[in-house]
């Protein structure tokens, strides 16, 4: 076996490949190691449902805006149902009287216009009382009846009283402010009634409307609580404001149907008794109306009671159709295509078995849809805020935390460039003072060595500790010498395990044995022997 101590040739840097400082590639891996954490860290946050925290505080807002709302609304219209039945009987009550004083039987109020004054003159202390005590924007009875029969269009006028407490005063009930809208002037001077700029003598009605959807049940033999009917948000006419009417049927004794009486709720007086919370979300809305429910529920907004805060202002026109949902809140559709968010209950308004029960009322609170994102937007804002000025914070403390581990590398080799390997000082990182000793122990052997001249002879004498090297050389076998080969050729352990077909169980047995056998614990103490031997031959 030849042996030289000419040094191996160094390899070629692989091609492709950058160079990049130990500084800068551990701060590459504190960078990716910070953003790993903010990855993980968001994912854990979004899991927990923290990034859905503005739309669970929205639910939570509608939830307790809707409950307190849809239980005013409840309580609120129960108490004019009731206090309306109980208005229909006292009414029904003086008619009769008043009818008898005057000699004359319920079915000659249709046939004689002359009872008609006098009837609703006696009626006019009660229907002012009923409004001074409930909460509603005005009261109202219509007689089936008119002043002039033979008038063109009498069939659709009915003789009636209308009075309103006009707004703000709704809910001053101390103090109201009474208007006369309708019925004979003589009554409203006699009362010291504002007169309305609307006013008119009699009401207008036509099939399909208040009148003729209350009158057509009231034969029925049923008591009147449950002949009532909530007709939805309307116009009255000669007026300018929608409001929801209670009808109750008016039937004298012997069954003959008087007329209809019971009070309106105004637009005002809803809103401001049901006007949401804008305290939150400042464009939100309640609306109460007559809904379709289903899977999809719908609300006519032409035909509900809308109530917002001041600056609010938007209008509903035609049906809000719920057909998707976000984080749970149905989304509402309106005619326009604007979107809005919010939550949905029915209202009771009338009892079991009633003639009008299936039409079914609802409330809602709303708000547009784009309030709602902005509204999560901002409150994930701030946590993005502080994951973001975290991560930042990571990557720039990787900065000098990368230079302070590395400084003690830097400084040994600036110690090595100094004075050499054979006066270095320990870095007490293992795998650097184990290369600096390699280099010395390297550096030792090479003089104790000496050069050899051209064709001269190996040197004769070698250390102890070579020459015990290639003595135990002879005592590998076979299979090890052929991995020791290989490794004297740079190769790496998977390229002998690929190149001898075995495997990296296999090969790390194989180095186990081939290091006792040689008497080194490393590879690198065995290659600093290798360089002293021919440079990348095979070694028989």
């Amino acid at each position: 076996m030849a042996l030289s101590n000419t040094a191996a040739p160094a390899q070629a840097p692989l091609s492709g490949r950058g160079e990049y400082s130990l500084s800068l590639r551990l701060f590459a891996f504190l960078a990716v190691f910070a953003a790993a954490i903010f990855l993980a860290l968001a994912l854990i946050l979004f899991s927990a449902g923290v990034f859905s925290l503005g739309l669970t505080e929205s639910r939570v807002f509608l939830e307790n805006e809707l409950a307190h709302i849809a239980g005013e609304l409840e309580g609120g219209y129960g108490v004019l149902s009731v206090e309306g039945a109980a208005l229909s009987k006292r009414l029904t009550e003086q008619i009769e009287r008043e009818l008898e004083s005057l000699n004359a039987a319920p079915g000659d109020l249709k046939k004689t216009p002359g009872l008609i004054e006098p009837v609703l003159r006696s009626l006019m202390d009660t229907l002012i009382a009923a409004l001074e005590k409930n909460m509603a924007g005005g009261v109202y009875v219509t007689l089936d009846a008119t002043v002039n029969p033979s008038a063109p269009g009498a069939e659709h006028s009915r003789a009636g009283i209308a009075v309103q407490n006009s707004e703000p005063n709704a809910l001053n009930r101390s103090s109201p402010s009474l208007h006369y809208l309708k019925g004979p002037a003589s009554l409203g001077r006699e009362w010291g009634l504002f007169m309305r700029p609307q006013w008119t003598m009699e009401f207008t009605v036509s099939p399909g409307d208040f009148w003729y959807e209350t009158v057509k049940f009231a034969r029925a033999g049923m008591d009147i609580s449950r002949l009532y009917y909530w007709v939805p948000a309307l116009v009255p006419e000669g007026d300018f404001r929608e409001v929801v009417r209670l009808c109750v049927p008016m039937r004298a004794s012997d069954g003959t149907p008087l007329g209809v009486c019971g009070f309106d709720v105004n637009g005002m007086l809803f809103k401001l008794q049901n006007a949401p919370d804008n305290g939150v979300h400042q464009r939100v809305f309640s609306l109460f109306g007559p809904v379709e429910a289903g899977n999809a529920p719908r609300f006519d907004a032409s035909r509900s009671l809308i109530a917002a805060n001041q600056g609010t202002r938007f209008r509903l026109t035609g049906v809000l159709s719920a057909e998707e949902s976000r984080g749970g809140l149905p989304l509402f559709t309106g005619q326009d295509g604007t979107r809005y968010a919010g939550l949905w209950r029915t209202v009771k308004l009338y009892p079991s078995q009633a003639v009008h029960g299936g039409q079914r009322w609802a409330a809602a609170v709303m708000m547009p849809q784009s309030d709602l994102d902005n509204y999560v937007m901002r409150k994930n804002r701030g946590i993005l805020a502080l994951l973001s000025v975290l991560l930042a914070f990571s990557i720039a403390a990787a900065i000098p935390l990368s230079r302070r581990c590395l400084a003690p590398v830097y400084h040994a080799i600036d110690r090595l460039k100094e004075k050499g390997v054979s006066d270095y000082e320990k870095t007490h990182i293992r795998e650097i003072d184990d290369l600096f000793a390699f280099l010395a122990e390297r550096d030792e052997l090479a003089a104790q060595n000496g050069p050899a001249g051209e064709g001269e002879k190996a040197p004769a004498v070698l250390t102890q500790r070579f020459n015990t090297f290639l003595r135990n050389l002879a005592a590998l076998s076979k299979a090890e010498r052929s991995v020791f080969n290989l490794y004297a050729k740079n190769y790496s352990a998977k390229e002998i395990a690929y190149t001898l077909c075995l495997s990296m169980n296999t090969i790390k047995t194989h180095n186990k044995r081939i290091y006792a056998k040689l008497g080194v614990t490393s590879r690198k103490e065995m290659m600093v022997y290798v360089d002293m031997m021919t440079g990348g031959e095979a070694l028989d």
